[in-house]
């Protein structure tokens, strides 16, 4: 699952929408970066 954002707070919104509200709940397949002014997190399924 990719995730995107235009924050950082928008992306931990996100990842709060999706149940992940600590850090080690997520299983990050690339931890975040930036991408064309986005943010872009990409999560194991």
């Amino acid at each position: 699952m990719t995730i995107e954002a235009e924050t950082l707070v928008q992306l931990t919104e996100a990842l709060q929408q999706c149940g992940l509200t600590l850090v080690s709940d997520v299983n990050f397949t690339r931890a975040p970066y930036r991408h064309d002014h986005r943010w872009v997190c990409i999560l194991a399924e």
